[in-house]
């Protein structure tokens, strides 16, 4: 009897519930906001319901109460709620518009079959955590005690600005941390990132990608192996190989980071790009984007172009984008088809096509090599100056030119140098220095200047202005001013307050002017114009002297071996004996006459046009020596040494 009672007051009951579940079926499931907090009903299975495994038995209302209590996962809303008796355990079948709660975590689906703390969900699932974080997906696993799910197909998971697309996904919902190995895309609106394994800490908003990573931004494509993203700092790390694509150009690294937000990126195991046919590597590499658009390479820093035969070298190469200025920093190196240039910096400026070295540097552009302190050229003009302790070499016409400043254009090969080079700087003197018969001769005046008359022809010239010196071995020289054309290999020496004088051995040549012609690099001869005087004496006391309108001195194997003296000529010189004594004095005059010399010596003349002459012993010469009208030996003004000019 106490049986039947209380079959027919479960009977009363399951009515009720029935009749609930009804009113809540006519409620749309799949619109959340129609979504009540009205108890879920209870619908008692019916009796030809197919057993899996075990007996399945309807669920008591009094054991559901109790259930909600101890289970973590908790029921919100279900338009039906069916239990079940799995091998001895309870088993929860939710239908229509089910929602769950654990925590803060919401939990939305069509349906979820729940084992105490563990759900299967299926049908439109919606797992919200917070206010930031949400998954959709077709069908899920949640486990409330480890606060895992599985996600299973169309998956979407959404942090904020950030979504992750994929078709499988586990989520631990406690660490916060999204784990996928079947592929996935995220994208933040702007920015996509494609890989097959990934995890998303979403936390701290960190990013780890495995397995073929391939970034698309309308700035860039990156492709790499592995790679870590934060989603809010948008900072991108490089952990293995990676190359980036951007408008032309294409970035290799194995390591560095790249900021999206400031556009800079840092490269530092293995860079290197290409860019426009342009090739580059270095120990780091550094970009900033923006406004700035700045490249820098540093260590071992290498660019070259290939096409045009131009490589950079420095401890430091930094270019900009905006100005086009590019700056080689520390054993600097640039060379092309026609230049090599080195320094300690070079700063190149492509817009105006130029370039300035600071710290010493060195620049070969055949056939000229120069040298200094500081240099600035621009190509356009071709003009450039060079400051401190410059050095300019000539290898077509062999020589030298060593001063303080210099400046020169290179379409005109001209040049023109004041100062001298070392400590004295502004306040000494250029030198220029040629080797001549395997012999260095040195050449000094206030300034020098040296040209090319026409572009199209290799002819040189000099000129040498103010308190002009040369010292040779075997030969020095002084004038006020002086010129040399390579065309005809003649120097030509000129007054404009004192004499030109030239010395050569014991002897003295000056003139008004004085022409001096070299043939292969040799003394060849000399043309003294307009109170033309030869003196020599080889003890200083006694001078011979031939005197004339004008003189042509000519010299073999560096010493001279005939005079032609012509207009007024006259020659004071003294004989000697085979022992070298004194003997007596020669005096002759006539218009024109010529001498021919052996050891510095005169050993015949030719007399022309009324010569007349006498001999004169020793004894009746005395030991003054005769002087010529015009006569002088000047021993103050002839250069000692290199040191002297």
């Amino acid at each position: 009897m106490k049986s039947l009672v209380q079959i027919l007051k479960f009977g009363l009951f399951t009515l009720i519930l029935l009749f609930c579940a009804n009113d809540l079926l006519g409620q749309d499931p799949t619109a959340p906001s129609k979504i009540t907090n009205q108890s879920p009903t209870i619908q008692r299975p019916t009796s030809n319901v197919q057993r899996p495994t075990s007996t399945i038995l309807p669920a008591s209302a009094k054991a559901t109460a109790g259930k909600q209590d101890t289970q973590k996962l908790k029921i919100e809303t279900a338009a039906v709620i069916e239990y079940f008796l799995k091998n001895g355990r309870e088993i929860q079948k939710l239908s229509g518009t089910v929602r769950l709660r654990q925590e803060n975590t919401l939990i939305y689906c069509d349906t979820a079959t729940m084992d105490k703390d563990f759900a299967v969900l299926r049908g439109k699932v919606v797992i919200a955590q917070g206010d930031s974080v949400k998954a959709f997906a077709d069908s899920a696993h949640y486990n409330a005690v480890t606060k895992i799910s599985d996600l299973f197909g169309n998956v979407v998971l959404i942090n904020g600005q950030q979504q992750l697309f994929t078709e499988r996904l586990r989520y631990d919902m406690g660490n916060k941390i999204a784990t996928y190995t079947t592929g996935a895309t995220m994208t933040n609106g702007k920015s996509q990132v494609v890989s097959r394994r990934g995890h998303y800490f979403v936390e701290q908003k960190e990013v780890y990608l495995k397995g073929d990573v391939v970034v698309t931004d309308p700035e860039f494509t990156m492709r790499t192996d592995t790679m870590t993203f934060n989603t809010e700092a948008q900072l991108v790390r490089f952990v293995a190989p990676t190359l980036i694509s951007q408008r032309g150009s294409k970035i290799y690294t194995e390591s560095g980071f790249y900021d999206m937000n400031l556009d800079f990126a840092e490269f530092d195991k293995n860079p290197q790009y290409e860019k426009d046919g342009q090739f580059g590597r270095a120990r780091k590499m550094r970009y900033q984007g923006g406004e700035l658009k700045e490249y820098t390479l540093e260590g071992d820093a290498h660019i070259e172009k290939p096409a045009k035969g131009e490589i950079a070298e420095a401890d430091v190469i930094r270019y900009n984008a905006n100005d086009e200025k590019t700056m080689l920093r520390g054993n600097a190196h640039f060379r092309d088809s026609t230049r090599d240039i080195q320094g300690a910096e070079i700063r190149y400026d492509t817009r105006n096509k130029s370039y300035q070295l600071t710290g010493r540097g060195r620049v070969s552009d055949p056939p000229n090599i120069i040298e200094a302190d500081s240099l600035d050229f621009n190509d356009v003009l071709g003009n450039g100056l060079a400051l401190g302790s410059v050095v300019w070499q000539d290898t077509s016409s062999d020589y030298t030119v060593l001063s303080w400043r210099m400046d020169y254009n290179k379409t005109s090969q001209y040049l023109n140098a004041f100062g001298a080079f070392g400590a004295k700087g502004a306040g000494g003197r250029p030198i220029m220095k040629s080797l001549i018969d395997r012999d260095t001769m040195f050449m000094s005046a206030d300034t020098l200047t040296s040209f090319k008359p026409d572009s199209a022809s290799d002819v040189r010239q000099l000129i040498a202005h103010q308190d002009v010196r040369i010292f040779k071995s075997d030969l020095q020289a002084v004038c006020d001013s002086l010129t040399y054309s390579s065309a005809d290999s003649i120097f030509w020496f000129y007054k404009l307050d004192k004499q030109p004088l030239i010395w050569s051995d014991t002897s003295q040549f000056s003139g008004d002017t004085i022409k001096m012609l070299l043939k292969n690099k040799k003394l060849d001869r000399l043309w003294l114009r307009q109170n033309a005087m030869v003196v020599n004496s080889e003890d200083g006391i006694l001078f011979n002297q031939i005197k004339g309108r004008n003189s042509t001195v000519f010299f073999r194997d560096d010493q001279a071996r005939e005079m032609l003296v012509e207009g007024n000529a006259q020659a004071v010189y003294y004989a000697v004996d085979d022992k070298q004594a004194y003997i007596g004095l020669n005096e002759t005059a006539c218009s024109e006459m010529r001498l021919f010399f052996g050891d510095n010596k005169v050993e015949s003349i030719k007399f022309y046009q009324q010569p007349s002459g006498k001999f004169i012993p020793m004894k009746q010469a005395g030991t003054d020596t005769k002087k010529l009208d015009g006569f002088f030996w000047e021993r103050e003004r002839r250069p000692g040494g290199v040191g002297d000019l």
